[in-house]
């Protein structure tokens, strides 16, 4: 009998392990499943994004090179700009017959059929028309590709250290030694070295007017480039060639590593109407430093005349009319100083002080201006002023005529991002709400006004230095508070002791993003408005907007006031609760006249009011029913 009940012991026992192994074995498999689920679905995500990012990307390459060998449309009809909702600025042609130009020297490899045009008369518009009807000659395609460029791309302020400082060629200086000119400089031809005021060394062609940041001081870069300029100009029609003082050309050449291919980047510049035109459609991404909804030839013209002004100031002609452009200059400063004294939503692009600065230059330069110094200083301030025209879209309908004024239509916003902004902005005592109004002043269609950028930045720091002051008298006083002995006494869960606690954290916590604030102000306040930009742009790209940084901005002030909210919570808690009648009649009244006064300003200040609302929706219905003929 016992045998057989430890028998049955056994199988009992082996039936219940392989039971729980099942089990465990069912739980590891639905485990197992779960993790795959949720960890596949990622995974194939992430695949089928990065092979549509593979697939974006190798499109667009295509796009780019079939883009590259456009021609000219010559229907006649106005063409869109690419990356924009405009026509581009295309060229007047009148006569009926074709030009073919001679293909001289190692460019005749290059030859291409060549546009009749009539070179635009000084009262014409900027925008040149092609002709409707011009027959297509079959060309000859070349090895170099031509890719128009604008003068902010020239590759001057970017280039790559190549100075070895181990190399000390000249350790001693030869005797009698009287011309420092080295002799590359003294071989090159037509083309001349020049040294900009700033420092930096280009290189001139003054027979042609053809400018270039290239080093030409090898024979070899010499003539390549002296074939991509025969290439170019073999493209130009004949009313349309250089001319110095009044048509020139700028010349880079690059070298494309990946399909062994030489690159020419090139513009023309036409100084008698201070602009610049290409050869090849231009992409209007960079000419148009991000400003959108442009759509106006004559809004456009003040864009590709800031690069005009631009190039004027990194290649200098002596040749050109200083004194005429020195007195528009002073004109345009003397009125952007009127501007700013007399009203607080100045379009300047600088502040008084600096203004004032600009006009004591001007006087400094008088009458006898003349030179490439003088030239490069009445372009970058030229240059200046052109951009703002630019951005304020100057001589358009909906021009923008005051700093704060926006020229683009509003877009509608969630619900519940404005339900979500409304109670960030409750919650943190209307502090994202005044940051609102002052970042609106700076940050205005998603553009910013330097001088304003400025005092906005010394109000935000200012504000900051002073909360950090608070908050370090804040904390002192709530540690001082933990060790009165009544409060370190209680328990630890007492409302005393909480509040304390969480008023320490506040405070803390407005000290922290305080400095934090503070140093990102000093890192991006001080920078330059393009700079600004681009900053303002990373922060206000999410859903929320500029309300993100606002709401940010605001942090600081709000955690301080909760901070201090909690420890007139615990103060109050203490007071009332353990002390006597009298003492606690006195300082409930004193208390209470206290949060009188305060809720009295808090409801004197405030932007919104309920009161004059409904008394004015009360007055209307009144009036509405005693004359029921009213509309």
């Amino acid at each position: 009998m016992p045998r057989v009940l430890n028998l049955s012991v056994n199988t009992m026992l082996r039936n219940h392990n392989s039971d729980s192994v099942r089990r465990l074995i069912h739980r590891f498999k639905v485990l197992m499943k779960v993790l795959f689920r949720y960890i596949a679905f990622p995974l194939r995500l992430v695949h089928h994004l990065w092979r549509t990012l593979l697939r974006l990307y190798y499109d667009s390459r295509s796009i780019a090179s079939r883009r590259r060998f456009q021609r000219i449309h010559t229907d006649g009809h106005p063409e869109r700009v690419a990356g924009s909702r405009q026509p581009t600025m295309i060229l007047p042609l009148s006569n009926p017959q074709p030009q073919v130009s001679p293909s001289p020297g190692p460019a005749s490899c290059s030859s291409r059929s060549l546009l009749p045009v009539q070179a635009p008369s000084s009262s014409s518009s900027c925008a040149l028309q092609l002709s409707p009807a011009a027959p297509v000659i079959p060309q000859i395609r070349s090895s170099t590709t031509f890719e128009p460029f604008v003068p902010s791309d020239v590759m001057r302020y970017d280039k790559t250290p190549s100075i070895n400082p181990d190399n000390n060629k000249y350790e001693f200086i030869p005797p009698q030694t009287i011309e420092f000119s080295d002799p590359h400089q003294r071989d090159g031809g037509d083309w001349c070295a020049c040294i900009h005021p700033e420092g930096a060394l280009y290189f001139h062609n003054p027979k042609r007017g053809i400018y270039t940041d290239s080093n030409l001081q090898n024979e070899d870069r010499r003539c390549k480039m002296d074939s991509c300029v025969h290439e170019v100009l073999a493209l130009t029609p004949p009313e349309l060639q250089l001319c110095c003082d009044k048509i020139e050309l700028v010349v880079q050449l690059a070298w494309n590593q990946k399909s062994k291919v030489r690159i020419c980047r090139y513009y023309f510049i036409d100084h008698d109407k201070h602009l610049l035109f290409w050869l090849h459609e231009l992409p209007t991404v960079k000419l148009f430093c991000g400003v959108q909804g442009v759509e106006k030839l004559s809004h456009i013209k003040y864009a590709v005349e800031h690069q005009y002004w631009q190039h004027c100031e990194m290649y200098p002609n002596a040749n050109l009319p200083c004194a005429r452009l020195l007195k528009e200059l002073k004109e345009v400063v003397v009125h952007a100083s009127a501007e700013t004294v007399t009203t607080d939503v100045s379009l300047s692009p600088f502040d008084g002080d600096e203004l004032s600065k600009i006009l004591d230059l001007i006087d400094q330069l008088g009458e006898n201006v003349g030179g490439t110094y003088s030239i490069c200083v009445i372009a970058r301030f030229m240059r200046y002023f052109v951009r703002a025209k630019f951005f304020n879209f100057c001589g358009l309908p909906a021009a923008r005529l005051d700093a704060d004024q926006t020229v683009y239509r509003k877009k509608k916003r969630s619900k519940l991002i404005l339900v979500l902004s409304w109670t960030f902005n409750v919650a943190m005592f209307g502090a994202p709400q005044s940051h609102m109004e002052e970042l609106r002043r700076v940050w205005v269609d998603r553009s910013i006004n330097s001088p304003r950028w400025k005092n906005f930045n010394s109000k935000l720091s200012t504000e900051w230095s002073s909360i950090t002051i608070y908050s370090t008298v804040m904390i002192a006083v709530d540690v001082s508070f933990l060790a009165v002995p009544s409060v370190s006494n209680q328990n630890s869960g007492s409302v005393p002791i909480i509040s304390i606690y969480l008023s320490i954290f506040c405070i803390v916590g407005s000290l922290v993003v305080s400095l934090f604030l503070t140093r990102q102000n000093r890192l991006y306040g001080q920078e330059s408005a393009d700079t600004a930009v681009d900053f303002l742009t990373k922060m206000t790209g999410s859903a929320f907007g500029t309300k993100a940084v606002a709401t940010v901005h605001g942090l600081p002030y709000a955690m301080l006031l909760w901070g201090m909210l909690y420890f007139m919570l615990a103060f109050s808690y203490q007071v009332f609760t353990s002390t006597p009648t009298l003492t606690l009649a006195t300082t409930g009244s004193a208390c209470g006249l206290v949060a009188l006064f305060t809720l009295w300003l808090i409801y004197a200040a405030r932007d919104f009011h309920i009161s004059t609302r409904f008394l004015e929706w009360l007055r209307a219905s009144i009036c509405k029913a005693r004359d029921p003929n009213t509309a």
